[in-house]
């Protein structure tokens, strides 16, 4: 399970890096806008990062660790997907981008935690 969870937050590690360096780009060519949706993708590979640690931390075996953090990649983005939809509703492109990036990110984590978990076994 080490492995696996290294690997984890390897891929937590680069994509928060890769969307810092965006943001400071992004930033400094004065697009401001779009620096902070690298921001807010970042603080979700950042929130899943500290769900993976605490389903370390919090459950027995390898078993449990993969069931507690698949269950939270479901219920977390629940809101997101509400979220879009209340933005779409009222025509708020802005909150619409914002709730796509969220659940843009959370699929590519889903994915790879899917991978990970699925080809270590």
């Amino acid at each position: 399970m080490e492995q696996k969870v290294e690997k984890m937050n390897t891929f937590f590690g680069e994509r928060i890096a890769a969307c810092e360096e965006r943001e400071r780009a992004l930033s400094a060519d004065g697009r401001c806008d779009e620096a902070n949706f690298e921001k807010v993708r970042a603080n979700i590979y950042d929130v899943f990062r500290t769900i993976l640690a605490v389903a370390v931390k919090t459950q027995k075996d390898e078993a449990g660790v993969r069931t507690f953090f698949a269950q939270k990649a479901e219920q977390i983005p629940a809101g997101w997907k509400a979220a879009y939809e209340a933005a779409r509703q009222h025509e708020d492109a802005e909150k619409m981008w914002i709730e796509q990036i969220k659940l843009e990110a959370v699929d590519e984590i889903r994915a790879f935690f899917e991978q990970v978990w699925r080809n270590e076994e």
